[in-house]
């Protein structure tokens, strides 16, 4: 049976509960003001809850032993909204060596920080401490953390294979900011010689998204694969949910850089530990398309995030015309991507496989992938 009971760090404060078999109970915020109690069936935890004033229901289900993904609806209002948390280590931690990425199974935690490099943590927890191998790109070695009482911050040490001293090595837990999200766009370079303008998709959806109190705009250019799967990394240290939109040339195989071909499944791969994506959008012709490398509709199903591309070789400006109004949809008008998806071709009749007679765009052969991987 899945295991709810622990202290919590979540949407709404600190949460402990207690669970004796099904049964769960406990408090949260400041001052422990709420109380929860409810019952485990079919792995989600189903509850009612309690605040001054303000009463309703929720769920919750585990996406692993460290974090939970969950809603809640008050009493008085129309629709859910999202309640998350975690415990123990899991989570990110801004930390001597910069952001630290925790990941926190029942018999297994690892971890990701970039430093000099990509760099990991590997270990288990033992009498409250986390004990640990860490792994970089020119060195590795041991080290522990353990958490102050609050669980807000670690103290702790790391020792190089060899070496006769340990060094330091503590973290303060970075927390969500509420209502924010990231629209993080990874682009190539567009530019094949010094007589071609400077453009960019990035630079006019910062300008165009800056309207918005709610929406961060992070624009990163890549040139291989090493500083594609680099940025994509770098997912990992954001807390808030983020749509990650990559646009670069493209074919059935995957992104086209400089003559090369990033293979889409590698892209998929270097996120696999990410969870707070919303949305992967490949902004490049025939990606879409099924390849050697594999449909992304088979794909899709490993992840946790929908995916969405074209199966044609679009159009710049329509491409520009689709992407500014899908986004807009999800980050301005607040649709899910799958219903922001669905409104494209009524909106928009270009974006799908057929057009009007004499429409100046050609069909842009957008696709929308959903995934399986919910938490239910």
């Amino acid at each position: 049976m899945s295991n709810y009971a622990g202290r919590w760090f979540s949407t709404f404060g600190p949460m402990t509960l207690e669970q004796a078999g099904a049964r769960v109970q406990g408090t949260y915020g400041p001052a422990d003001q709420g109380t929860l109690s409810g019952k485990v069936e079919g792995g989600r935890l189903s509850f009612q809850y309690e605040e001054t004033s303000e009463r309703g229901q929720g769920w919750f289900g585990l996406l692993r032993h460290g974090r939970f993904r969950g809603e809640y609806q008050p009493e008085t209002a129309a629709q859910a909204f999202p309640w998350e948390g975690q415990r123990e280590f899991e989570g990110i931690w801004e930390s001597t060596f910069g952001r630290l990425r925790i990941i926190q199974e029942e018999d297994r935690v690892h971890g990701f920080y970039e430093g000099l490099g990509g760099s990991s943590i590997e270990g288990r927890i033992a009498d409250g401490r986390l004990e640990f191998r860490y792994q970089e790109p020119s060195a590795a070695g041991t080290g522990r953390f353990e958490l102050n009482e609050g669980g807000t911050s670690f103290d702790g040490q790391w020792q190089q294979d060899g070496a006769a001293l340990a060094g330091p090595w503590h973290g303060r837990r970075v927390f969500a900011m509420p209502g924010l999200t990231w629209l993080v766009v990874l682009e190539a370079h567009w530019q094949r010689s010094l007589a071609d303008n400077e453009y960019a998709f990035g630079f006019m959806l910062r300008e165009f998204f800056a309207r918005l109190e709610n929406v961060k705009v992070r624009q990163r250019f890549f040139h291989d694969e090493a500083s594609l799967l680099h940025w994509c990394r770098e997912l990992l240290y954001l807390p808030e949910p983020a749509i990650l939109m990559i646009a670069s040339h493209g074919s059935p195989e995957g992104l086209a850089v400089h003559g090369k071909i990033i293979n889409t499944r590698k892209v998929l791969d270097s996120l696999q530990d990410v969870d707070n994506i919303q949305l992967l959008h490949f902004s490049s012709c025939l990606v879409a398309q099924d390849g050697d490398g594999g449909s992304i509709g088979n794909m899709v199903q490993k992840t946790s995030f929908p995916i969405s591309g074209y199966a044609t070789s679009v159009d710049w400006g329509a491409s520009a015309l689709i992407e500014f109004t899908y986004l807009d949809l999800i980050l301005a008008k607040g649709l899910a991507p799958s219903h922001a998806a669905a409104q494209l071709g009524r909106l928009l009749n270009f974006a799908g496989d057929s057009v009007s007679p004499g429409a100046p765009y050609p069909p842009a052969g957008f696709r929308f992938f959903q995934t399986a991987g919910q938490v239910s």
